[in-house]
């Protein structure tokens, strides 16, 4: 066997309040690697999954399709809630955050 790339994957996940009344825990997912070319330590981050959702305190069922339903029903209002989560989501990524799986991947990896 010959191991030609290492990669962390690493999930985590932020408890966050979009827009004034849902609450949702957003999961992302994290892919930490060297680049080869430039030997730098780069980390790509994927928006993965929404849990817990909340609509004015109110908790939505689990589940794909009590999800699917609260997306229509919301959209049918004018509220396009993949948007709103997919804003909040990128803006909960701190540089911080990078530092840290970068740290990670040196501590685990290397």
């Amino acid at each position: 066997m010959r191991i030609t790339t290492k990669q962390l994957i690493v999930s985590f996940e932020h408890d966050a309040i979009i827009g004034n009344a849902i609450e949702a825990t957003l999961v992302h997912q994290a892919f930490v690697f060297e680049n080869e070319k430039t030997g730098k330590i780069e980390v790509d981050i994927e928006f993965a999954d929404i849990d817990n959702i909340k609509f004015m305190g109110m908790p939505i069922e689990d589940g794909y399709t009590a999800y699917k339903n609260f997306k229509t029903k919301m959209l049918e209002l004018g509220i396009n809630v993949d948007k709103l989560m997919d804003e909040k989501a990128a803006q909960l990524i701190t540089d911080e955050d990078v530092e840290t799986l970068k740290q990670l991947y040196q501590n685990t990896v290397k």
